[in-house]
Protein backbone atom coordinates (compact mmCIF):
# COMPACT_ATOMS: atom_id res chain seq x y z
CA UNK A 1 0.00 0.00 0.00
CA UNK A 2 1.03 3.73 -0.75
CA UNK A 3 -0.12 7.17 -0.19
CA UNK A 4 -1.15 9.69 -2.66
CA UNK A 5 -1.51 13.03 -1.83
CA UNK A 6 -3.30 15.32 -4.39
CA UNK A 7 -3.33 19.10 -3.84
CA UNK A 8 -3.05 22.65 -5.01
CA UNK A 9 -2.24 25.93 -3.80
CA UNK A 10 -5.20 28.12 -2.19
CA UNK A 11 -5.14 31.93 -3.84
CA UNK A 12 -2.16 31.16 -6.18
CA UNK A 13 -2.70 34.01 -8.39
CA UNK A 14 -2.18 36.79 -5.14
CA UNK A 15 1.34 34.90 -4.68
CA UNK A 16 4.63 35.21 -6.91
CA UNK A 17 4.88 31.94 -8.60
CA UNK A 18 8.65 32.69 -8.49
CA UNK A 19 8.68 32.27 -5.05
CA UNK A 20 6.13 29.76 -4.50
CA UNK A 21 7.18 26.83 -6.64
CA UNK A 22 10.16 26.44 -5.54
CA UNK A 23 9.24 26.38 -2.25
CA UNK A 24 6.50 23.89 -3.31
CA UNK A 25 8.75 22.29 -5.81
CA UNK A 26 11.83 21.61 -2.73
CA UNK A 27 8.90 20.78 0.29
CA UNK A 28 7.96 18.03 -1.89
CA UNK A 29 11.12 16.81 -2.73
CA UNK A 30 12.38 16.70 1.03
CA UNK A 31 10.30 13.77 1.41
CA UNK A 32 9.89 12.23 -2.21
CA UNK A 33 10.88 11.78 -5.36
CA UNK A 34 7.53 10.81 -6.90
CA UNK A 35 5.83 13.81 -7.17
CA UNK A 36 4.33 16.14 -10.17
CA UNK A 37 3.49 19.58 -10.71
CA UNK A 38 0.70 20.27 -13.11
CA UNK A 39 -2.04 22.78 -14.33
CA UNK A 40 0.11 25.58 -13.06
CA UNK A 41 -0.88 25.24 -9.22
CA UNK A 42 -1.66 21.92 -8.65
CA UNK A 43 0.44 18.71 -7.46
CA UNK A 44 0.51 15.19 -6.99
CA UNK A 45 2.72 12.94 -4.82
CA UNK A 46 3.81 9.12 -3.59
CA UNK A 47 4.73 8.85 0.14
CA UNK A 48 5.29 6.07 2.49
CA UNK A 49 2.73 5.47 5.12
CA UNK A 50 4.90 6.41 8.18
CA UNK A 51 5.35 9.61 6.57
CA UNK A 52 2.02 10.72 5.09
CA UNK A 53 1.31 12.66 7.68
CA UNK A 54 4.36 14.82 8.91
CA UNK A 55 4.74 15.19 4.79
CA UNK A 56 0.71 17.34 4.67
CA UNK A 57 2.17 19.28 7.32
CA UNK A 58 5.36 20.02 6.46
CA UNK A 59 4.10 21.14 2.92
CA UNK A 60 1.37 23.44 4.52
CA UNK A 61 4.35 25.01 7.08
CA UNK A 62 6.38 25.55 3.80
CA UNK A 63 3.66 27.51 2.34
CA UNK A 64 2.44 28.58 4.99
CA UNK A 65 5.67 30.63 5.51
CA UNK A 66 5.63 32.68 2.49
CA UNK A 67 1.86 33.27 3.21
CA UNK A 68 0.24 30.57 1.22
CA UNK A 69 -1.83 27.49 2.37
CA UNK A 70 -2.57 24.40 0.56
CA UNK A 71 -5.27 22.35 0.06
CA UNK A 72 -4.47 18.33 0.55
CA UNK A 73 -6.41 15.07 -0.19
CA UNK A 74 -4.95 11.82 0.90
CA UNK A 75 -5.61 8.40 -0.52
CA UNK A 76 -4.57 5.31 0.85
CA UNK A 77 -4.46 2.09 -1.26
CA UNK A 78 -2.63 0.26 -4.06
CA UNK A 79 -0.96 1.41 -6.92
CA UNK A 80 -1.38 -0.73 -9.89
CA UNK A 81 1.47 -0.18 -12.45
CA UNK A 82 4.89 1.88 -12.48
CA UNK A 83 5.35 4.73 -14.54
CA UNK A 84 7.71 7.60 -14.93
CA UNK A 85 4.33 9.83 -13.82
CA UNK A 86 2.34 9.71 -11.40
CA UNK A 87 -0.36 11.52 -13.52
CA UNK A 88 0.07 7.78 -15.67
CA UNK A 89 -0.19 5.80 -12.49
CA UNK A 90 -3.76 3.68 -11.78
CA UNK A 91 -5.31 1.97 -8.80
CA UNK A 92 -6.83 2.20 -5.83
CA UNK A 93 -4.88 5.23 -3.98
CA UNK A 94 -5.17 7.40 -6.68
CA UNK A 95 -8.78 7.03 -7.23
CA UNK A 96 -9.03 7.53 -2.90
CA UNK A 97 -6.85 10.73 -3.19
CA UNK A 98 -8.76 12.18 -5.92
CA UNK A 99 -11.83 11.88 -4.15
CA UNK A 100 -10.41 13.30 -0.87
CA UNK A 101 -9.66 16.01 -2.69
CA UNK A 102 -12.49 16.46 -4.69
CA UNK A 103 -14.64 16.42 -0.99
CA UNK A 104 -12.50 19.64 0.00
CA UNK A 105 -14.97 21.54 0.68
CA UNK A 106 -14.24 24.37 4.12
CA UNK A 107 -11.89 22.19 4.89
CA UNK A 108 -7.81 22.25 3.66
CA UNK A 109 -6.95 18.45 4.18
CA UNK A 110 -9.35 15.09 3.70
CA UNK A 111 -8.46 11.52 4.20
CA UNK A 112 -9.62 8.67 2.36
CA UNK A 113 -8.82 4.48 2.29
CA UNK A 114 -10.59 1.40 2.06
CA UNK A 115 -10.99 1.18 6.01
CA UNK A 116 -14.22 3.66 6.83
CA UNK A 117 -13.15 3.71 10.70
CA UNK A 118 -9.65 4.95 9.54
CA UNK A 119 -11.42 7.55 7.65
CA UNK A 120 -13.71 8.58 9.91
CA UNK A 121 -10.87 8.79 13.04
CA UNK A 122 -8.42 10.94 10.38
CA UNK A 123 -11.02 13.19 9.48
CA UNK A 124 -11.72 13.75 12.69
CA UNK A 125 -8.50 14.49 14.00
CA UNK A 126 -6.82 16.47 10.78
CA UNK A 127 -9.52 19.24 10.36
CA UNK A 128 -8.76 20.02 13.91
CA UNK A 129 -4.43 20.54 13.55
CA UNK A 130 -5.88 22.08 10.23
CA UNK A 131 -7.52 24.28 12.01
CA UNK A 132 -4.21 25.13 14.41
CA UNK A 133 -2.30 25.69 11.50
CA UNK A 134 -4.59 28.43 9.86
CA UNK A 135 -3.75 30.34 13.14
CA UNK A 136 0.34 29.51 12.10
CA UNK A 137 1.95 33.36 11.37
CA UNK A 138 4.98 32.80 8.50
CA UNK A 139 7.56 32.77 11.37
CA UNK A 140 5.87 29.89 13.35
CA UNK A 141 5.12 27.93 9.97
CA UNK A 142 8.83 28.87 9.28
CA UNK A 143 9.81 26.72 13.06
CA UNK A 144 7.40 24.76 12.33
CA UNK A 145 8.59 23.51 9.20
CA UNK A 146 12.58 23.41 10.49
CA UNK A 147 11.21 20.80 13.20
CA UNK A 148 9.45 18.75 11.56
CA UNK A 149 12.40 17.92 9.12
CA UNK A 150 14.84 17.80 11.65
CA UNK A 151 13.60 15.40 14.01
CA UNK A 152 14.67 14.94 17.30
CA UNK A 153 17.07 18.64 17.09
CA UNK A 154 17.37 20.42 20.27
CA UNK A 155 15.80 23.94 20.42
CA UNK A 156 19.38 25.61 20.51
CA UNK A 157 20.66 24.10 17.73
CA UNK A 158 17.07 24.81 15.55
CA UNK A 159 17.62 28.36 16.93
CA UNK A 160 21.02 28.47 15.85
CA UNK A 161 19.88 26.82 12.05
CA UNK A 162 16.62 29.71 11.84
CA UNK A 163 19.00 32.10 12.65
CA UNK A 164 17.41 32.75 16.08
CA UNK A 165 19.42 34.52 18.87
CA UNK A 166 17.35 33.01 21.34
CA UNK A 167 16.19 29.34 22.22
CA UNK A 168 13.44 30.77 23.97
CA UNK A 169 11.88 31.99 20.67
CA UNK A 170 12.04 28.80 19.15
CA UNK A 171 10.17 27.43 22.16
CA UNK A 172 7.56 30.42 22.01
CA UNK A 173 6.93 29.62 18.56
CA UNK A 174 6.96 25.81 19.18
CA UNK A 175 4.19 26.44 21.44
CA UNK A 176 1.94 28.88 19.87
CA UNK A 177 1.84 26.51 17.24
CA UNK A 178 0.89 23.83 19.10
CA UNK A 179 3.52 21.49 17.49
CA UNK A 180 3.72 18.95 20.99
CA UNK A 181 0.32 18.02 20.43
CA UNK A 182 0.12 18.14 16.47
CA UNK A 183 3.09 15.80 16.88
CA UNK A 184 1.09 13.76 19.26
CA UNK A 185 -2.49 13.56 16.73
CA UNK A 186 -0.02 12.96 13.66
CA UNK A 187 1.33 9.89 15.41
CA UNK A 188 -1.73 8.97 16.80
CA UNK A 189 -3.03 8.70 12.57
CA UNK A 190 -0.05 7.21 11.58
CA UNK A 191 -0.16 4.25 14.17
CA UNK A 192 -3.83 3.69 13.27
CA UNK A 193 -3.17 4.03 9.55
CA UNK A 194 -0.05 1.33 9.87
CA UNK A 195 -2.53 -1.53 11.32
CA UNK A 196 -3.87 -1.72 7.87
Amino acid sequence: MVAIITGDIVRSRTGNPDIWLPELKTALSVYTDKFDIFRGDSFQAEISLNEVFEFVFYIKASLIAIQLDARIGIGIGQKDNQAKHLKHTFGSALVYSGEAFDELKKETVFFRSADAELDALCNTVLPLITEISSRWTSNIAATVKSALINEGINQVDLAKLLGKKHQSQISTELQKAGFSKMQRALSYCTRNLLKL
